[in-house]
């Protein structure tokens, strides 16, 4: 083994060690429960970077389900008095039908994709294991209950990746990079965070609101919903919204929202 190997070889096992200790650390010395999330529980998860079909799913992380998303999970800080909570469940409760764990529609914006003159794509499915398998029947069926997606005979094939989210359930997700790769970018410009920021410093009261599935509520035109095509073991589909991780996903949504908020 050459010295510069050696090396290598020596980083690679201290970096090993390091990790390995911090995770026996976190499993022997839970952080303690605060005010703020007492009546959470807590879970550490073990994520290993390991090749394989099994590395986009790592042990401990499992599928459960959608919440309902309904007015009763809005959070409200203690901070709070009596009488200001209870004027926004009052206003909350007013607005019932708004909260909802299905995404709505707009019909102020849709989405298109320009390829130019590109040829399609098509992509074999990854290799899943088969827990990853079933949680992606479940979404798909999810996905084609809520109108989100539909049976495509699309020349375009990117293939489906599933990410773990810190609270256990798992992100759907589709590999767009080669799609991305012949798509014309929009050059539509993103809000500064410290420009933001300043905005709020004299604020007293701050609000967050969470669109439900945000992209899917951004409709696909027709020749962008072929484009958006994805294959899995179980067959090809193709969105009829906008779906996450496309190109120029985040300048259609910034433009819906200004148009939005113009003059407020």
């Amino acid at each position: 083994m050459s010295p510069a190997s050696r090396e290598q070889f020596q980083a690679v096992q201290e970096a090993d060690e390091s990790l390995q200790g911090a995770w026996t650390t976190a499993q022997n010395n839970p952080p303690p429960l605060s005010s703020s999330n007492r009546s959470r529980e807590l879970k550490v998860c073990q994520f290993t970077a390991q090749g394989g079909e099994d590395a986009e799913w790592p042990e401990g992380v499992y599928y459960k389900g959608k919440s309902a998303g309904g007015v009763e999970e809005v959070n409200l800080s203690m901070t709070l008095g009596r009488m200001q909570r209870q004027q926004i469940q009052e206003l909350c409760t007013s607005y019932v039908p708004t909260f909802s764990a299905t995404p709505g529609l707009t019909e102020r914006a849709y989405h298109s994709i320009d390829t130019g003159n590109a040829r399609p794509i098509r992509v074999q499915p990854y290799r899943v294991s088969p827990q990853a398998k079933t949680a992606i029947e479940r979404e798909i069926q999810d996905m084609l209950q809520m109108g989100v997606i539909r049976p495509s005979g699309s020349a375009w094939a990117s293939p489906v990746v599933l990410v773990p989210k810190p609270d256990g359930e798992i992100r759907f997700c589709v590999d767009y990079r080669k799609l991305n790769a012949v798509t014309r970018p929009d050059n539509y410009p993103m809000p500064r965070t410290d420009e933001l920021l300043e905005k709020l410093g004299w604020a007293q009261f701050i609000s967050t609101l969470d669109l439900t599935k945000r992209y899917w509520q951004v409709p696909l035109d027709e020749s962008a919903k072929e484009r958006s095509a994805f294959i899995t073991l179980v067959g090809l589909y193709e969105f009829n919204v906008l779906p996450f991780r496309l190109r120029n996903a985040p300048a259609t949504f910034q433009r819906l929202v200004d148009g939005l908020l113009v003059g407020l």
